[in-house]
This record gives structure tokens, sequence and C-alpha cells, in this order.
């Protein structure tokens, strides 16, 4: 359940110089707006959080049932499904906490 978008890819800094030259297998995360004025404001086609889960609640049930059928699927141990959920509420918690667009720098 995606809180932002990662990628394989991140711009150079402009301290380094090139700050428009892609710099290979160091990757990026770009939270999500949280919500869709947010998402309107900064004018960004991802929907925003809200936009795709009601509440937290809602999120850590959708990665837990997520976790369960990989668990199922033999591709994660059954043991590991809480520890999963349990990082993916701390990550919601510092995602909603932060400015998102100063956790984009």
């Amino acid at each position: 359940m995606p809180l932002g978008t990662y990628t394989g890819w991140a711009f150079r800094s402009e301290r380094t110089g090139a700050p428009g030259t892609l710099v290979a297998m160091a990757g990026s995360y770009i939270p999500f707006a949280k919500t869709r004025a947010e998402r309107q404001q900064a004018r960004d086609p991802r929907r925003s959080i809200e936009e795709r889960y009601p509440n937290r609640a809602d999120y850590l049930r959708r990665v837990e049932e997520a976790a369960n059928r990989l668990a199922q699927g033999g591709y994660l141990l059954k043991e590991d499904v809480k520890p999963v959920v349990d990082e993916a509420g701390k990550h919601w918690d510092w995602t909603m906490s932060t400015k998102t667009s100063q956790a984009a720098k």
C-alpha cells in the first residue's frame, strides 16, 4: 500500500551541480499529498493519501491483508506479517506528520 512514489533514480543536488542530471542506483521517495486539496494546489497528478485510504485503520487493514497473501504464497514468513504491519503504521505516522513539500525535498 503505497504512501508515495518510489523511484530507482534521483536528481543530483543543486550543491553538487547539474541538478537536472539523474543519479542511477540512488532511489527517491516522493510522498503523496495528504489531501485532495493539497494535491490540487501542487498540481500533482497522483491521488492523495485521503483519496486512496479513508483512514489509518483502513490503510493498515489493507497492508495486513496483502502481507497475509504474501505469507500464504510463501513470499513472506507468517511471523513477519505483524512487523510488516507495525512498520507500515510507523510509515503512515511519519508521512502524515511531515509537510509533504518538505518531505519531498
